[in-house]
């Protein structure tokens, strides 16, 4: 008997006029911060494809899920109420083993495979961001607590995990870099010559 994949949760937003990437919107504009999201949720979402990996990719909308149930083998999760702490650890309680968002450029299948084979080192793995936060957190067995009294959206957000994960072994992977404003908007436009 075969063991099963793991479960990625890629969390996402319903792509909704002044619902999404908002603190990217207050200095570009609503439409084009919606027009970002999308490109940034398709392409993650390319890139984490089934069989792209050995894990099986699901999404977990915030939101309405309608807009995304369209998509080839993907299984879509209504989130459950809740702050993005909570909602997180949802997943986690219901058997996810790696967790990632929708705005991160340079993220793979092999960014996903690094956390899954840190996993077998460590109870916690972590992938940072350059603003103080993370894009993948990975765990064998859920650990909400490193969920609580997280400030999130703040540049404290990795550092309040890690405070919550005493006496966890973790293990953090390469930071990598999102698009949360004009600047990272630029970054990324600018890999591509645009």
């Amino acid at each position: 008997m075969t063991a099963e994949p793991p479960r990625l949760a890629i969390f996402a937003r319903a792509p909704v006029l002044g619902r999404v990437k908002t603190r990217l919107a207050r200095s570009v504009g609503e439409k084009v911060a919606l027009a970002a999201y999308q490109e940034l949720l398709g392409l993650t979402l390319e890139r984490l494809a089934p069989g792209s990996g050995p894990f099986v990719p699901e999404i977990w909308v915030e939101g309405d899920p309608s807009a995304l149930r369209s998509l080839p083998g993907f299984r879509v999760v209504e989130q459950p109420p809740g702050d993005l702490g909570e909602r997180m650890a949802a997943a986690f309680d219901d058997g996810v083993s790696v967790l990632v968002g929708t705005d991160i450029p340079l993220i793979g299948p092999d960014y996903v495979e690094r956390a899954l084979d840190a996993l077998t080192r460590a109870d916690l793995v972590l992938g940072p961001t350059e603003d103080g936060g993370y894009c993948l957190i990975a765990m064998n067995t859920s650990q909400t607590q490193v969920f609580e009294g997280v400030p999130w959206s703040t540049p404290d957000v990795l550092a309040a995990t890690l405070a919550a994960a005493e006496g966890l072994s973790v293990e953090l992977l390469e930071p990598l870099w999102d698009v949360d404003d004009a600047a990272g908007l630029a970054r990324w436009r600018g890999l591509y010559g645009d």
